[in-house]
């Protein structure tokens, strides 16, 4: 078995196991978490401890399979703590995929949030594509700039948001200071 994260591996192989390790997250806001994938037993962990009352899922199914996560389980878990479960699949590392539903992932979110849900919003490792979500929602709901939305999580958690994907959505330079939503 391949047992480090950065060798290419085919679909059906399963990542590198975090074991008993809790996902790393990140406290944005009061009402917006970011991080790694839950298995399904973090899932009253995340109720418990953090308080949270959504998860927003942005790993597709590709996502699932190598990380060895079984869709029903983490369902049946959320359930179980009185958590609403949702997914937006947006394909890893894929600035294009993450464009094409990036307004569909923003309108999931904000609905969890207007509801009054602490949403968890996560991918697989919590550095590319719920970061990126994030700062959109950031930008667009909290009326930061998205340089400074950018800034804002960039501060709080170590990630590399896909901003040219951003830029293009909002339609903005990166040291544009425009409020406006595209």
């Amino acid at each position: 078995m391949i047992d480090d994260l950065w060798t290419l591996r085919p679909d059906s192989v399963q990542r590198f196991d975090r074991g008993d390790r809790r996902p790393s997250l990140t406290e944005l806001l009061p009402e917006l978490l970011i991080g790694e994938y839950p298995a399904p037993g973090d899932i009253a962990w995340l109720r418990e401890v953090h308080r949270v009352t959504a998860i927003h899922s942005l790993q597709d199914d590709r996502d699932l399979v190598v990380n060895g996560l079984d869709i029903k389980a983490i369902e049946q878990a959320c359930r179980e703590n009185e958590i609403k479960f949702v997914r937006t699949p947006i394909a890893d590392g894929s600035s294009d995929d993450l464009a094409a539903h990036l307004g569909e992932a923003l309108e999931v979110l904000n609905g969890l949030v207007e509801a009054g849900a602490r949403v968890y919003l996560h991918c697989n490792a919590g550095i590319n594509r719920s970061p990126s979500v994030a700062i959109a929602f950031i930008h667009q709901y909290r009326g930061l700039s998205l340089e400074e939305a950018a800034r804002f999580v960039k501060e709080r958690r170590s990630c590399g948001p896909f901003l040219s994907v951003l830029e293009q959505y909002f339609r903005v330079s990166p040291s544009s200071d425009d409020r406006q939503s595209g």
